[in-house]
């Protein structure tokens, strides 16, 4: 059990910090709401993450991105690229 919740926390805190990330390197956008969520592959060390990107709402309607990966040193660098080939 104590390995579990650990895992928990650290996928908690991988969200957490990533969240805050985004919407941090995202403010100038404007948009109304950044979803994060990380889960557990199951395949080791690894985690993967779910990202959805809304302006103008936040209905699925709204939705300007959604990506989903291996969370690792590119899932960000991968995000800010897709979101400037859309915005631009």
């Amino acid at each position: 059990m104590g390995k579990n919740k650990n895992t928990m926390m650290k996928m908690y805190r991988q969200q957490k910090l990533l969240e805050k990330l985004l919407k941090f390197r995202f403010k100038k956008h404007g948009f109304s709401q950044i979803k994060v969520e990380v889960y557990d592959r199951f395949d080791g060390d690894s985690y993967k993450c779910r990202l959805e990107i809304f302006k103008g709402g936040k209905q699925i309607e709204n939705r300007i991105l959604k990506h989903e990966g291996v969370l690792d040193g590119n899932f960000v660098i991968e995000v800010e690229y897709k979101l400037e080939k859309i915005l631009s």
